[in-house]
């Protein structure tokens, strides 16, 4: 019996390791009156770090998603499937909407992601930790 509980608990242990991600930001872009992205390389992101809670999507660094609002999970990704939440806060005043993807799928250790605030775009690679 001890022999079993003790499968369980390092069961346990190792789906819970790894499961959120550390993410490193590579560069910013936003639409030009042109209607072309241009690269802002805003420096006060570049090269910063932020993580997500996997299981509730939830962002904390330099770049948010939690707000006013609690972020959505519509998909924890997979061999096949990015990892997806949405996030909409909205009041009297403005509205935004943020949306985050990682590319689960990606046989690299480094997972490439892109962050919408608005329109605009942040993107570099998340890892496991």
């Amino acid at each position: 019996m001890k022999y079993i509980f003790s499968i369980l608990i390092l069961f346990s242990f190792n789906t819970l390791a790894g499961q959120d991600y550390k993410c490193t930001i590579t560069n910013a872009s936003a639409p030009s009156e042109n209607g072309e992205l241009e690269v802002i390389g805003d420096k006060s992101v570049i090269g910063k770090l932020f993580t997500v809670n996997r299981k509730t999507g939830d962002m904390s660094g330099p770049i948010k998603n939690n707000y006013l609002s609690t972020p959505k999970v519509i998909d924890h990704g997979s061999k096949e499937n990015s990892y997806k939440v949405i996030s909409i806060m909205q009041n009297e005043t403005t509205s935004n909407v943020y949306t985050l993807v990682i590319e689960e799928y990606a046989e690299s250790s480094r997972k490439p992601f892109v962050y919408l605030s608005n329109s605009w775009v942040f993107y570099g690679f998340c890892e496991h930790f």
